[in-house]
């Protein structure tokens, strides 16, 4: 994998004693703030891009008027957009195996996807952490 390039964002916030403190608010070096090439198709002249920009230009081009999308002033006509459709199941699993194929890269086997994951959530954070009784 070749990470073209990132973001990163930052913050403040008020410490014990009032004083704004500068964080860091986001993960770092995923897809969601990332470009990842990979390499091996790079170093035989092709891009092959492994982030969510697949993704992005799906929903571009997706819905009709794309500047609700872009437009942070179109907040509550992006919610409305959201709540009132569904995406394609097939997009959703595109994007799914893009993340899944960028971990089984990294970790050098294929990842073990749960058949249940939000049962095996619930039950970590009931039997790890007390969260949920």
């Amino acid at each position: 994998q070749v990470l073209v390039d990132t973001k990163f964002e930052f913050g403040y916030v008020k410490d014990a004693k009032g004083n704004d403190k500068l964080i860091y608010m986001d993960e770092v070096g995923t897809p969601d703030s990332s470009r990842i090439w990979d390499g091996t198709a790079l170093r035989s002249g092709k891009v092959v891009e492994n982030s969510k920009e697949g993704f992005r230009q799906f929903l571009l081009n997706y819905f009709d008027d794309a500047d609700i999308l872009l437009n942070k002033n179109r907040m509550s006509e992006r919610r409305a957009l959201a709540k009132d459709n569904a995406l394609p199941l097939q997009a959703m699993q595109d994007i799914s195996d893009t993340y899944i194929g960028i971990a089984e890269k990294i970790i050098g086997h294929p990842l073990n996807v749960s058949q249940q994951p939000k049962q095996e959530i619930i039950d970590v954070l009931d039997q790890d952490y007390g969260l949920i009784r």
